[in-house]
């Protein structure tokens, strides 16, 4: 199953409009993660055509951009106990990183939301193809 997480019943409820809509079956539960109710989780079958996978992950990002915006609107809108971080591994498999939202909060107030995006792939790839080298040698060998 592919999970996809929202943090917010009206974003949720748009995205599964649009599965309904499109005939794509999926199946929902409260995320536990941190030992509460966070979230809901979306699922749907691995079997999903790529071409289906594309259009999702644009919806997906579109809803996370309005999720964004409530935030930035909202006094209290940071209360929330966990945020997520999509990452695309080698596999070519969607993941998300949950992290707790002050951090977050606290590394966009000196990075813009694409240049974090950026570090969580830059990461994500590190852990995927460690490099046991020295940290210090030259990358731009001939």
């Amino acid at each position: 199953m592919l999970d996809y997480i929202f943090f917010d019943l009206s974003l949720s409820g748009k995205f599964k409009d649009h599965l309904t809509k499109v005939g794509i079956r999926f199946e929902c539960k409260d995320d536990e993660g941190f030992g509460s109710v966070q979230g809901e989780i979306v699922s749907i079958a691995d079997e999903t055509s790529d071409d289906a996978l594309n259009e999702l992950q644009d919806l997906y990002d579109e809803l996370q951009d309005e999720l964004e915006k409530i935030l930035e609107q909202t006094d209290d809108a940071l209360m929330m106990n966990a945020a997520g971080m999509e990452v695309q591994l080698k596999d070519g498999s969607m993941c998300t990183l949950r992290v707790a939202p002050d951090i977050v909060t606290r590394i966009l107030t000196v990075l813009e939301f694409d240049e974090l995006q950026a570090f969580i792939d830059n990461v994500a790839r590190s852990v995927e193809e460690p490099d046991s080298g020295h940290f210090c040698h030259n990358l731009d060998k001939d």
